[in-house]
C-alpha cells in the first residue's frame, strides 16, 4: 500500500484522491468498512505531510 500511495503523492494526485485511494485500500484489500470520515481525514494528514516534507529542504521534492 504504501509504494502505490507515494507513487500518486509524487504524481501531484491531490487530497480527493488520496482519500479514495484509501478508502478502497480498507475495503477491498484489507477488507475494512471505514466510516467515510477517516480517509478523508487521513489524506488531509498524508497532503500536509506532503507538503512540509517537501518543504523542509528547499528543493521542493521528496
Amino acid at each position: 500500500m504504501l509504494a502505490p500511495l507515494l507513487q500518486r503523492l509524487r504524481a501531484g494526485a491531490d487530497q480527493a484522491e488520496i482519500g479514495e485511494f484509501l478508502r478502497h485500500e480498507l475495503e477491498d484489500h484489507f477488507g475494512l468498512t471505514p466510516l467515510p470520515s477517516e480517509p478523508k481525514a487521513m489524506a488531509a494528514r498524508l497532503m500536509s505531510w506532503w507538503t512540509a516534507a517537501g518543504n523542509a529542504d528547499g528543493t521542493g521534492c521528496v
